[in-house]
């Protein structure tokens, strides 16, 4: 039974500490295990704690998400970025739209290299806001071109926060990598349409480039074998069944190693840039995963959980209705506090009941992903606006996201497609991975 004042007190006590920018993670950490030693006890507290890092530390499948941000951070450090953004430059610099165009495209290919919405921002950041800047591109354009496309990582395989949704909700991961790919495709698709629409009304916003000769669109493929054949590795091999994600990442990381080497890009500084940047990207994670767990056994202790469940599975309300509400709640708490947080917070609460109703569990992932996409990039916070304003410095945040603005209709359009449409998030899983 719920104890009539302690769980207001513990949730409140969560939103206290987070008010006074303690970590998420330590805020859920110390909120569950207090809330936890009401009942069972300090010793059991302790015991649990223990055993959930043993957990963490010992999980086989979490190790995909230092390997897919390794592989990630050595691609950018090794000049594919760079490449893929050359060549898209060359191919599309001279359809209207520019190189808006060419930054979408080229988010889209190294996504499939990285994973990770936050870097991918801020490499774009710093390799296509100069470029667009010397050729005249609208500011606001610019910046809500590459704030916003940097979200395609999240959804793209190999997607961090689809490795750990399937962590949460014992989904098949595989299939959910696969799942993402045809909503991240439609997403890029919808950009470059609202793109070519608004530069045909004012074509001042974007400036075309003249039209680059064949000899300097095929020197510009040279470059791309690398991302070609990275991708194809990873994805290919998760999609035909022949390796697993967390093999895909080891693999993935050691090519991307091979790709800087080979062009000479390693050094003992990129070394120790890589693996420290890795280690506090996943660090954080990981330590929100800890305390995200810990809440979540306090949660299941309380019965909170299990009453939460019954009474979204009683309610009057078609399974529709119910995930839209939901779909609600994710965009608040998306505007205000990373998607690995909100999921572990929310999805093992919500995604249960859900399924018992009738949500096929694939769509509801990509579902929630795509909501937790267009949080980063809505104010009052957007994680995505603040990252690409540290990147890139002279742009003030309402300019980043007065050109967010149109990318984010964008984003809400897909996402009533994708709900309304369960088939654009189910049918490549359930294609590759038919018996």
């Amino acid at each position: 039974m719920i104890e009539s004042l302690q769980l207001p007190f513990v949730i409140g006590m969560v939103a206290v500490l987070m008010v006074f920018r303690v970590p998420v993670g330590i805020a859920l950490l110390l909120s569950g295990a207090m809330g936890f030693a009401f009942i069972r006890g300090t010793m059991i507290t302790l015991d649990t704690i223990g055993s959930r890092l043993f957990d963490i530390g010992s999980g086989y499948a979490l190790s995909a998400v230092p390997l897919f941000l390794l592989m990630g951070h050595v691609a950018a450090k090794a000049g594919i970025t760079q490449d893929i953004y050359s060549a898209a430059r060359a191919w599309l610099g001279h359809l209207k739209g520019s190189v808006v165009f060419a930054t979408t495209v080229a988010a889209v290919a190294f996504a499939a290299c990285s994973g990770s919405t936050t870097s991918s921002t801020a490499v774009f950041g710093r390799v296509a806001i100069p470029e667009m800047l010397r050729l005249n591109v609208n500011r606001k354009l610019a910046a809500g071109c590459v704030a916003t496309v940097g979200t395609l990582a999240g959804m793209i395989p190999p997607s961090i926060n689809l490795i750990v949704y399937g962590i949460i909700a014992r989904e098949s991961i595989p299939k959910l990598l696969i799942a993402g790919i045809i909503p991240g495709l439609l997403t890029a698709f919808a950009y470059l349409v609202m793109i070519y629409i608004r530069v045909s009304r004012n074509p001042e916003m974007a400036p075309a480039l003249p039209k680059a000769t064949l000899q300097q669109r095929m020197n510009s493929l040279k470059g791309v074998w690398s991302f070609l054949t990275l991708g194809s590795v990873v994805i290919g091999g998760i999609y035909a069944g022949i390796i697993t994600p967390t093999e895909a990442g080891a693999i993935g990381a050691v090519g991307a190693f091979l790709i800087a080497l080979l062009r000479k890009r390693l050094s003992f500084s990129v070394l120790r840039e890589v693996f420290l940047d890795t280690a506090q990207t996943t660090s954080v994670i990981f330590i929100i995963l800890v305390g995200a767990l810990i809440f979540s056994s306090y949660l299941a202790v309380s019965g909170a959980s299990g009453a939460i469940s019954a009474y979204i599975i009683g309610l009057d309300v078609p399974m529709m209705g119910i995930v839209c509400i939901y779909v609600l709640l994710l965009l608040v708490l998306g505007c205000m506090v990373d998607p690995v947080s909100v999921m572990f917070l929310t999805v093992p609460i919500f995604v249960p009941p859900l399924v018992a109703l009738g949500a096929h569990p694939i769509w509801l992932a990509i579902v929630i992903v795509k909501t937790l996409e267009i949080g980063l990039i809505t104010p009052p916070v957007g994680l995505n606006a603040f990252v690409l304003k540290g990147v890139v410095p002279s742009f003030s945040l309402r300019e980043i996201f007065g050109g967010i603005w149109w990318f984010l209709q964008v984003e809400v359009l897909t996402l009533i497609l994708i709900l309304f449409i369960p088939a654009i998030a189910t049918f490549l899983p359930e294609f590759a991975f038919a018996k």
